[in-house]
Order: structure tokens, then C-alpha cells, then sequence
């Protein structure tokens, strides 16, 4: 039983040690467009987050920039604040600005905007009583929306479906296009 089971650990060895070897070295490229990444977006929108019975925010019409001098992609997003100023219910609006990288999980072959930094949010008419509350939640909130859903998945039996167990290894923004290397 001993001997079965060091014959099959040593086979399963070899296959990974195999498997290694193949992909060393080897880097896949991905090309992620704007309008792939604008198309993932607008599924996605508008989205809608209410916080502490005080107001909610929605967030729609999303706007992508990529950053070619950062290698980062920009959104911009419509904001709606909906709030109760003196008892009375009111709408404010404005907008907000998020700049992120790209992140893979090869588990699931998919690609989401990752590390990103809330870098503006204007809403008209915000009492300075709720200012910096509605700033800090309306920042978390489109930062986690923004980051769980994927912009982009690996498709079929290509070569980019072997590199799926690949990691992340770069990518750069140009020609208005995501350039992402996997690679070991």
C-alpha cells in the first residue's frame, strides 16, 4: 500500500514539475478594450446603498478613461444623493471618480479593477453637518462595488485557457486598450 501510494505521489510530482516547466518562461497577453470594460460596467449600473437610515446614495452611468501615463483606468460615475434635510426629503446630485489597477483571480479566469482610490465626489448642496459622513461611506461604497464585479473573463479552449492558473505578472494601458501579461 506504501509502495502505491509513493508511486502515485512521484507521478503527481512529475505531472506538476511538467507543468511547470511548459509555462516557465512563457508569458500570455490579454487585450482588454475600453469598450469591453465600459460593456462589463453598465451591466452593472445603477447601483443603490443606503447608510444608517440617513440617506443613500446611487451611482450610475458609468464613464471609463484609461490612464495611459498611469497605467490605471478611471470611472466616473453619476452620484444621486438621497437624503432628509430638515424633515424634508431631497435629491441632490453630482458625481464621483475612482482610479484603479487590474487584478486576476485565476481561479475563476476573470479580471477586476482592483486598488482603487476614491479621488473625488461632488454632490451639490450637502449640509456641512453630513458632509464628511456621506463622503467617507459614499467613497466605500463605490470603491467595493467598483472592485467585486469582473470586467473581463478569459473565454474557451484558446491558449489564454491554458494560462488560466497563471498569475498576474503585469499590464500596461495603451492604444486605449488593457495590455495584461500572466505569466509564472
Amino acid at each position: 500500500m506504501k509502495k502505491k501510494n509513493a508511486i502515485a505521489l512521484a507521478i503527481v510530482v512529475l505531472l506538476l514539475a511538467a507543468v511547470f516547466l511548459y509555462f516557465k518562461g512563457r508569458r500570455y497577453e490579454v487585450v482588454i478594450t475600453q469598450e469591453q470594460i465600459d460593456a462589463a460596467l453598465v451591466e452593472r449600473f445603477p447601483v443603490s446603498k443606503k447608510y444608517l437610515l440617513i440617506f443613500d446614495v446611487i451611482y450610475s452611468d458609468p464613464k471609463v478613461t484609461l490612464l495611459e501615463d498611469e497605467d490605471r483606468i478611471e470611472v466616473g460615475l453619476d452620484a444621486t444623493l438621497n437624503i432628509r434635510i430638515d424633515g424634508e426629503p431631497k435629491q441632490l446630485g453630482g458625481g464621483c471618480t475612482i482610479i484603479s489597477g487590474i487584478r486576476y483571480e485565476a481561479e475563476t479566469q476573470e479580471f477586476f479593477l482592483d486598488d482603487a482610490e476614491f479621488s473625488r465626489l461632488e454632490i451639490q448642496g450637502v449640509p456641512e453637518v453630513y458632509l464628511e459622513l456621506v463622503t467617507t461611506f459614499s467613497a466605500k461604497a463605490a470603491k467595493e462595488y467598483i472592485e467585486k464585479y469582473p470586467i473581463y473573463r478569459l473565454k474557451g479552449k484558446d491558449a489564454k485557457s491554458h494560462a488560466a492558473k497563471l498569475l498576474l505578472k503585469d499590464f500596461e494601458v495603451k492604444d486605449q486598450a488593457v495590455y495584461v501579461t500572466l505569466g509564472l
